[in-house]
């Protein structure tokens, strides 16, 4: 045990120092520590519950309005007359006859526009004994019976026969189905005729809205997902893939137990809750999970605690850090203590010795008011009085020498804005120039290509009256006079029935696409716009995308480039339409040289080259729209560079320099805007534009 009597005044005054300092600061920390850990803990989990209850109530939305639709369908005449004409002929001729095919002419147009209305998959058409009489996509078991072994144990036999004998809208589980690749459900309904039923109406449901509340991680950070799952045996089958395991559908399962020990296993069964656990990754994951009971199906929302608990983690990283700090601070202390007690005047010798040779900073601590106190002031203030002579002459010479450098550094400003102004005012005249020959070349295309393409319709219809007036003589005089027989043979007549409708409709999509192009060169030939207007900003972007549309294409030595369009609904933007425009030619150009190079650079490799743009109205009423590619990203010496005046890393003769550096001032300095690039290399590029709605 430390004998305190013996011990020398150091170790005295570090061992009250030490318990002085540490005792309440750890209590406190300790305290602080447990309260905000509880804190956080009920925050994510009332989060988590919060996400999995609305997607939860989203699902269940989406399935009660699907069988809605579903009872309204089986409910339409012309359905129950087509499951009639449709069993009737498949009875009489079989799936592939001609009869078979005359009334798929008749029905599939009006069933197919349900397809696209409601949004299903594929509608198909069961008869009373299990028949598939119809199908929109005619998939695999189009024209066999759900009741044969083949495929009777499927879930669109077994959601059929439910909805025969229950006699109501019925929802199927999730089942894999190969022959499209992923995961299905089906809703069947039974269709009533006098009464009695006649058949059963099946929708595929559509997984996209499905994929969309699985796939949407708002709130869940970078490691949080969703998982749903269904009981199928002894087993619980994901039906959807997961953010970390894309092929997780019908390939990840969860044993029932009796314990209901896992989270999916209790979702399943009826049981909501939240809680800690360890997921298919084995990572500790936090976890809400939620019963869906028009799938009868469980959902689990979840998220790993590493990221959930960081500022947590951080905190006691700093409690740690700070306690080391204090143990050094507090020993330092000490001994700052003993020495300044022990040698005051072997200190102000030396001190004295320093100022002999010059040293004039150098200053006497005062530690006490004794006369070793009194003659150190004496001393530091005789060194004060010459220092301070010493810091005029030094700021006059310093003084001097910042105004010549700012001379300097104003001159080389003037100079570098002189020649940026000159090389955009030679830009500018350019940009108005080409405005001014495609808004012309423009015009001149649009009035003989509307002459043709309002001239396409009725020539389609005169044609198919032609041609059926052509099958009306065939019917009724069968047999020709020799030279028509040959004259039919040889112009291949029933090649040129099948084939001219098509031609036409050649026609009609090229001349629609050089319309789109027009409208494209119109939009674009805004540059030479000076005033400030409202405009519709994406029709901006779509107007220069359809300039560029010949650069997204696949060529002989790269693949095509993906462009992915996510646009938010975006009021008018008052702006300067034309220089907004060329804001985004100058970036997207960018863009395409960048996965051109990523592409064959042998280090990166990149396969599958995308640019993405996406726009967004903030709450602040700002219009943010961000370009970004997946290319190899911008070197960190290039990097803080790129909106600079004549700087670029292309060959001499493909860039000047000066495409970022006007679309930086045409973002901040004629919109009030802000111009960001956020890059690294090896993870792509992304600019982000964010300019007021209104400009004031």
């Amino acid at each position: 045990m430390l004998n305190l009597k013996k011990s020398k005044i150091v170790n005295k005054l570090l061992l009250w120092f030490l318990l002085i300092a540490l005792v309440p600061l750890t209590s406190v920390t300790c305290l602080a520590y447990y309260i905000v850990q509880k804190s956080q803990e009920k925050e994510v989990n009332n989060n988590l519950s919060y996400i999995a209850e609305a997607k939860a109530k989203r699902l269940d939305n989406y399935i009660n309005e699907r069988k809605n639709n579903a009872a309204a369908i089986a409910q339409i005449p012309s359905i129950v007359d087509a499951i009639e004409a449709y069993q009737k002929t498949f009875e009489q001729s079989g799936i592939d006859a001609l009869a078979s095919w005359q009334i798929d002419e008749k029905y599939r147009p009006f069933i197919a526009k349900y397809l696209e209305i409601f949004d299903y998959s594929d509608i198909i058409l069961i008869s009373q004994s299990g028949d598939n009489i119809f199908s929109i996509k005619r998939g695999q078991s189009y024209g066999k019976n759900y009741y044969d072994q083949d495929f009777k144990n499927s879930e669109l036999a077994k959601v059929f026969d439910r909805a025969k004998t229950l006699m109501q809208v019925e929802v199927s589980n999730f089942g894999y189905y190969e022959t499209i690749n992923e995961p299905a459900a089906f809703i069947a309904a039974p269709v009533f005729k006098n009464n009695l039923i006649i058949g059963v109406v099946v929708l595929q449901l559509n997984n996209q809205e499905f994929n969309k509340v699985v796939n949407d991680y708002t709130g869940l950070g970078n490691t949080g997902e969703t998982i749903v799952g269904s009981v199928v045996g002894k087993q619980i089958i994901f039906t959807s893939a997961t953010r970390h395991d894309p092929n997780a559908a019908f390939q990840r399962t969860v044993k029932i137990s009796k314990k209901k020990l896992n989270p999916l296993d209790q979702a399943v069964h009826g049981i909501k809750g939240t809680g800690i656990t360890i997921d298919y990754r084995y990572q500790e994951t936090i976890a809400a999970w939620r019963y869906l009971p028009s799938l009868n199906s469980g959902l689990l929302v979840k998220i790993d605690t590493s990221e959930a608990f960081a500022t947590l983690i951080t905190l006691r990283n700093i409690v740690i850090f700070l306690g080391i700090i204090t143990i050094v601070l507090v020993n330092f202390a000490a001994f700052i203590v003993a020495k300044s007690i022990s040698k005051p005047v072997v200190e102000l010798t030396q001190i004295v010795h320093e100022l002999a040779q010059g040293n004039l900073h150098k200053k006497v601590p005062v530690l006490t008011n004794d006369e070793i106190g009194q003659l150190a002031q004496s001393f530091n203030r005789m060194t004060e009085k010459l220092e301070a002579s010493f810091k005029t002459i030094q700021q006059r010479e310093q003084e001097v020498a910042t105004a010549k450098e700012k001379l300097e550094v104003v001159l080389e400003q003037l100079q570098q804005e002189a020649q940026q102004l000159a090389s955009q005012l030679v830009q500018s005249e350019k940009m108005s120039s080409l405005g001014q020959l495609v808004a012309g070349v423009a015009h001149e295309i649009n009035n003989p290509v509307n002459f043709i393409y309002g001239n396409i319709n009725p020539a389609h219809e005169y044609i198919a009256d032609l041609l059926r007036l052509i099958q009306l003589y065939q019917v009724y005089y069968p047999q020709p006079v020799p030279e028509i027989q040959d004259e039919i043979e040889a112009i291949d007549l029933s090649f040129l029935i099948t084939d001219l409708p098509k031609l036409l409709n050649s026609m009609k999509v090229g001349t629609q696409r050089i319309k789109e192009i027009v409208i494209s060169l119109r939009n674009f030939s805004r540059l030479d716009e000076a005033e400030m207007k409202t405009v519709n900003i994406h029709d901006g972007l779509d107007s220069t995308l359809m300039i560029l549309q010949n650069r997204f294409k696949a060529t002989s030595n790269r693949p095509a480039i993906e462009l992915i369009k996510e646009y938010d609904n975006l009021p008018l933007v008052e702006c300067y339409a034309g220089q907004l425009n060329q804001v985004f030619m100058n970036i997207l150009v960018n863009a395409v040289d960048a996965l051109e190079e990523s592409i064959f650079n042998p280090e990166f490799a990149l396969i599958n080259p995308q640019i993405r743009i996406y726009t967004k109205l903030t709450e602040d009423k700002k219009v943010i729209i961000r370009i970004a590619d997946n290319g190899t990203g911008i070197p960190e010496n290039v990097y803080n560079r790129v909106f600079d005046p004549f700087f670029t890393t292309k060959p001499v003769g493909k860039g000047t320099g000066l495409g970022l550096s006007i679309s930086y001032q045409i973002i901040t300095e004629k919109h009030l805007g802000n111009l960001e690039c956020i890059s690294s290399p090896g993870k792509g590029t992304e600019f982000i534009i964010t300019i007021p709605l209104h400009q004031f």
